[in-house]
């Protein structure tokens, strides 16, 4: 059964904030699908992800449970770190009486352990004076430096730590107690696997407090009262910056630089840098992962920073006031046989191999940033350079979508792409429309042309016979407009059934250029005849074969060229220009007919191709050239858009697949 980590992550509580992945100093959080889980291999339990977690997704390995059944059950001695004078204010100076009332034989301060390690420091610094000791109190210190300095572990102190030290005491005076460290550090959880004989539960101040809130404990109800002999001295004040210093009455030569104190994970990580490449040496190196003790990841407390500081030392003077210097120097000496001894090896860690800078290059590129100036170095990946998150991308410690900046720049392209989409699909949803409007119209257009077509010859027949009887001119005239007005009634009737018709494409192999060649035979002595100039330009391949029905397409482009040729008259031109491009390819052909007539205005384009809707003058347009042209081009499975700049020039943009659907050719309809 493999041992739970100190520190886990709730998967479905972490929101990508990765806050945990600036604050650790480990390089300890690992992300995969957007989770930022600890790796227990790496973790050296300072505790520092639990705090800036806002989600609450960090848990803590837990005793208290196995703490409350077996207070009930076996004699337990606590012994409480010296902080809890800042995090259970509300108890004041009640602690070990609720302690008792909670269960625990024994309430000992870990202060007086502190005062044993401070002595077992002032002998060993002067057996190693002149050489550079890293002070050991701080277990995420030496799990740090066993772990990712190995080179240095020879540096640290060969001394317990204040909690271990009081856990000895406590066991000497009772051996049969267990024994439970009570205190504001997560990383004390982890040193209690290396001491699982001597201390046996760690639980934290917050944790502490939870209990007493559910044992239903009356405080106000308690008495003050001592901690039980042997008592704290000097060695309360180890919660502080320095308080090993303190403590063990070594002077912190600022102008010599005899010692180095510093707290706080970056600075800690500045003096580790400085050991390592000889900047420092001959010192007495104090350092804490936190603001001192009293700034814990578990120290509960509403004070800030110097309030703590003052509470402790308020509490330290009143202690030294208040007792008797001789009993406590008695019970020093009573407790100096204890071994305070230990020895720190460096921990096998493999981790993962250093990628080299083409390696870390291609990942930045992968990142999108191809150039030093794209690396902004923003921080909002947790990682302090863009170049540190590459190198944990490349050790499978991090993901490509961490990185904001690359977020955006994915979004966007997203949202561009859905916005073609959205595109595409209302185009297609207005084709779709179009042809379901033609279809009805079509529908009905053929019954309304039948019922008017039969009735309208007669009409047409006897005015014929009326014209050939009348001899009066003027009243001949007026029966020859009759005759006019019937015929172009007509016209329009033939093109109702030819809009509706369903029509048969006869599809054969043909040269496009041969429309073209009756285009211009068409429309060239049209043109001359108008009295203004309209050139006809014609841009092909030379070979442009394609499977289509070709009176059909003849009708689409003298369509197109016979509305051309109007807007050119409409705008009065002395320089007209219709020009016909084709665009060849393996499978499509594409033709754009293009004028410099009057254009068409905006709002005009969605409805050209609707049956019956003209932009010329009253009897001088049908309505129905357009929608027989998308008809005959849709039943090509073809496409058929205007581009238009009005008073400017027009374009339609036809394209046409170079072989049918059925790649034979024959009739489809």
């Amino acid at each position: 059964m493999s041992k739970m980590p100190v520190v886990s992550t709730i998967g479905e509580k972490c929101k990508k904030c990765y806050a945990c992945i600036k604050s650790c100093p480990a390089r300890a959080i690992k992300v995969k699908d957007g989770k930022a889980s600890v790796m227990d291999e790496r973790c050296i339990s300072c505790g520092h992800c639990t705090t800036v977690c806002s989600q609450n997704a960090k848990v803590v390995k837990s005793y208290l449970d196995e703490l409350i059944s077996d207070v009930k059950k076996h004699e337990i001695s606590a012994i409480v770190a010296p902080s809890f004078v800042v995090s259970m204010l509300e108890l004041e100076y009640k602690l070990p009486a609720l302690l008792k009332k909670l269960g625990f034989k024994n309430v000992y301060e870990v202060g007086f352990g502190a005062d044993l390690v401070s002595i077992e420091y002032q002998k060993y610094l002067l057996e190693n004076k002149g050489n550079t000791v890293i002070a050991t109190p701080c277990h995420a210190i030496v799990k740090y430096i066993q772990k990712y300095e190995p080179e240095l572990v020879p540096l640290l102190a060969p001394i317990v730590s204040p909690m271990v030290a009081a856990a000895k005491v406590a066991k000497s005076k009772n051996p049969a107690h267990r024994i439970a460290f009570i205190g504001p550090c997560i990383s004390k959880i982890e040193e209690k696997s290396s001491y699982e004989d001597l201390i046996n539960y760690v639980i934290t101040f917050d944790e502490l407090k939870k209990w007493v809130k559910e044992s239903g404990v009356d405080v106000t109800s308690l008495s003050v009262s001592d901690f039980d002999e042997p008592q704290a001295g000097i060695g309360a004040v180890y919660p502080l910056s320095g308080g090993l210093l303190k403590s063990a009455n070594q002077r912190e030569d600022v102008v010599d630089f005899d010692t180095i104190v510093s707290e706080g994970k970056d600075r800690v990580m500045m003096v580790i840098d400085s050991i390592k490449n000889g900047s420092v040496h001959g010192k007495f190196v104090d350092i804490l992962f936190c603001m001192g003790c009293i700034d814990g990841p578990k120290i509960c407390s509403k004070l800030n920073y110097f309030e703590k500081k003052s509470k402790i030392a308020d509490y330290v003077r009143k202690k030294l006031n208040s007792r008797q210097i001789d009993k406590w120097l008695k019970a020093v000496n009573d407790y100096k046989r204890i071994s305070l001894k230990t020895l720190f090896m460096p921990e096998k860690f493999s981790g993962n191999r250093v990628p080299s800078e083409e390696e870390i290059k291609k990942v930045l590129v992968e990142m999108q940033k191809y150039r030093p100036e794209d690396e902004l170095n923003c921080g909002a990946c947790g990682y302090h350079s863009c170049r540190e998150k590459a190198r944990a991308i490349f050790e499978g410690l991090a993901e490509k979508e961490m990185c904001l900046p690359y977020l955006i720049d994915k979004l966007e392209e997203n949202l561009n792409l859905l916005q073609r989409s959205n595109e595409i699909l209302h185009s297609t949803q207005r084709e779709l429309i179009q042809k379901e409007k033609l279809a009805s119209l079509g529908q009905m257009a053929s019954g309304v042309a039948h019922e008017i077509n039969n009735p309208l010859g007669t009409v047409l027949l006897y005015a014929h016979m009326l014209n050939d009887a009348l001899e009066d001119k003027s009243m001949k005239e007026d029966v020859q407009t009759i005759i006019n007005e019937i015929n172009r009634t007509k016209e329009i009737i033939t093109g109702m059934l030819n809009f509706s018709r369903d029509n048969k494409l006869t599809i054969l192999q043909f040269d496009f250029r041969d429309i073209l060649k009756e285009l211009t035979l068409k429309f060239e002595k049209d043109f001359n005849s108008l009295g203004y100039k309209i050139s006809l330009k014609m841009v092909c391949p030379d070979e442009t074969l394609i499977e289509a029905d070709h009176s059909a397409l003849m009708q689409v482009f003298s369509n197109l060229v016979s509305n051309s040729r109007d807007a050119i008259l409409e705008a009065k031109r002395e320089d007209g220009l219709i020009e016909i491009k084709v665009l060849k390819s393996d499978e499509e052909l594409r033709v754009d007919v293009t004028d410099n007539g009057i254009g068409i205005k905006p709002e005009q384009i969605p409805k050209l191709f609707t049956p019956f809707y003209t932009t010329k003058e009253f009897g001088k347009g049908t309505g129905l050239g357009l929608p027989v042209t998308y008809g005959i081009i849709k039943m090509h499975r073809g496409k058929i858009t205007v581009d238009s700049v009005f008073g400017e020039k027009t374009t339609f943009k036809i394209v046409l697949p170079v072989k049918n659907v059925m790649n034979t050719p024959g009739l489809i309809g």
